[in-house]
């Protein structure tokens, strides 16, 4: 039986590009040296010394297409968690330091031992372990999308990342008992994911990583998906804290935070937004204010659903509801594949962009306040607001940014989100007083 990652709802906030270099680095490398059959100077040599370089290159040495393949799959798996929560760069750190780490324990193990010069070891899997290792840590209770090969047949299935490091762990461990403990793939293995384990807690101590109380320390706790004190965006008014704006009642009281879930599938596969075309003969939908609901569960829009959508509406309201709303979106965009037009109702619609925009995914969150903005204009003033934020702050485009508030009824509204709209205002005109390079859009 063997398992393959292929994707996660774990939350990421940086696009996982240096996963996909590193991916393409030990393409190249595989070449370069013969499909591995040219190790001089890439392999971690056993009991000949201590080779600070070897630390580095043995990572990228792998011996046949399977091995290579293998451990590309895998690094995808588990590098879109890691890089996705500390960025590139950190990335890339944690990545070479769990390799020379364990390169430098490996060969501080060997030291003595009596073997010939070309034997040693090779791979990226000792830090893929790490990897491994890292997400359980800091991604326990989220999902994996995993293809199961079962002989000729190929299942995909669920499971958890704790499940998953869990059940990969323990196979080496296995294999390391019926091997004596000897240096071999599985004790490489497991240094990585022990070196992986130790820097994925050390990382959540300092704070270095936001694991929105998700992590394994919370879950050993019993404490997580409680909120952790940054939900009230009124305490620090900044483009990373949502106001909440979507109702009078709303904006009269302290918001009650919701408990949910961290999670959402990174887009990844899905970086354009599919064309919604309208059919022959049909005119625009109406603004949202004029939908009504019936006495039946479903709206009139949803009655002339086929029952395929609305099993993909009842999903993404269920994802939206435990707080994935990437996941939500990604349901949509796969049915959009097969409906050319699919408009969303403005309250669905509403929640889709309003999760995306507390979880700070911007090229997200921005096309959907924009045709929320477009469709629902006599509702849209939070979406305005939330807009011209992006706007200015993301974007660069101050001017566009005046022209939405300037659509906005303040009159109505708090002191704090008036506030708030003073600032966003104050900023786009130092913007422009500054001669800001401002990109173009749509401005309404």
């Amino acid at each position: 039986m063997l398992i393959i990652p292929v994707n996660t709802d774990a939350p990421i906030y940086h696009w996982p590009w240096m996963t996909l270099v590193l991916i393409g680095v030990n393409c190249v490398t595989f070449f370069l040296t013969g499909q591995g059959e040219h190790q001089t100077g890439w392999l971690l040599q056993f009991g000949h010394g201590l080779h600070p370089l070897e630390w580095v290159s043995f990572n990228f040495l792998h011996f046949g297409w399977l091995h290579l393949i293998g451990n590309m799959v895998f690094l995808w798996g588990f590098g879109i968690v890691v890089e996705g929560k500390l960025g590139w760069w950190r990335f890339l750190l944690v990545f070479l330091s769990i390799g020379v780490l364990g390169g430098l324990l490996i060969q501080t193990v060997m030291l003595g031992s009596e073997l010939p010069p070309n034997s040693g070891g090779g791979g990226a899997s000792l830090i893929i372990y790490g990897l491994l290792a890292i997400c359980v840590v800091w991604a326990p209770k989220n999902e994996m999308d995993v293809l199961v090969f079962i002989g000729y047949r190929l299942l995909s299935v669920e499971v958890t990342i704790l499940t998953f490091g869990v059940w990969y762990v323990a196979l080496q461990v296995l294999s390391a008992w019926w091997n004596d403990f000897s240096m071999g793939s599985a004790m490489g293995h497991l240094i990585g994911a022990l070196w992986g384990f130790g820097i994925g807690l050390a990382l959540l101590t300092l704070r270095w990583v936001d694991c929105e109380n998700w992590d394994l320390i919370a879950v050993w706790k019993g404490t997580y998906g409680r909120p952790t004190g940054l939900q009230n965006w009124n305490e620090s008014i900044l483009v990373s804290h949502s106001p909440n704006l979507s109702g009078t009642e709303e904006l009269s009281a302290p918001v009650k935070p919701k408990k949910k879930k961290a999670t959402f599938r990174p887009s990844i596969y899905l970086t354009s937004q599919p064309k919604r075309r309208l059919p022959k003969g049909t005119s625009p939908p109406p603004d949202g204010d004029a939908q009504t609901t019936g006495a039946s569960p479903r709206t009139m829009s949803e009655s002339a659903m086929s029952p395929a959508t609305l099993t993909v509406l009842d999903r993404m309201r269920e994802l939206l509801r435990a707080g994935k709303p990437q996941a939500a979106l990604t349901e949509y965009r796969k049915r959009l594949r097969v409906v050319d037009h699919w408009p969303l109702d403005a309250d669905d619609l509403q929640s889709l962009a309003d999760g995306l925009f507390k979880l700070k995914v911007w090229d997200e969150a921005i096309p959907l306040l924009e045709e929320f903005v477009k469709r629902f204009p006599t509702r849209a003033d939070a979406a305005r607001i939330k807009l011209a934020t992006l706007w200015c702050d993301v974007q660069t485009r101050p001017r566009a940014a005046l022209k939405l508030l300037d659509q906005v009824e303040l009159e109505d509204l708090p002191e704090t989100i008036r506030s708030h709209v003073a600032q966003i205002r104050q900023k786009a005109t130092g913007m422009i007083d500054d001669d800001t390079f401002e990109l173009d859009g749509k401005t309404w």
